[in-house]
C-alpha cells in the first residue's frame, strides 16, 4: 500500500491540522493518515486508486498548499 507524506507549510494551527486530517479522512481510497503539526506535514496510506497529486489538489482545495516530499 503506498504511503506518501506531504509538506503543508499553511498549516499553522490546531483548527488546521484538524481540518487537513478531516479532508484526508474524507477522500475515498485513503486508509490511515496523520498530521504532524509541529513539522508542518500529514502522512497518508492509500490505494493505487488515488495519485498522490489527486490528495495534494484536494488539500489545496480546501485552502491547504500541499507539495508530496
Amino acid at each position: 500500500m503506498p504511503e506518501t507524506t506531504f509538506h503543508i507549510p499553511t498549516l499553522q494551527t490546531q483548527e488546521d491540522a484538524d481540518a487537513v486530517m478531516f479532508e484526508l479522512q474524507d477522500l475515498p481510497c485513503v486508509n490511515q493518515a496523520d498530521v504532524n503539526l509541529p513539522e508542518h506535514t500529514a502522512w497518508v496510506s492509500h490505494t493505487r486508486m488515488i495519485a498522490p497529486e489527486d490528495i495534494a489538489a484536494a488539500l489545496q482545495e480546501a485552502g491547504y498548499e500541499a507539495t508530496p516530499v
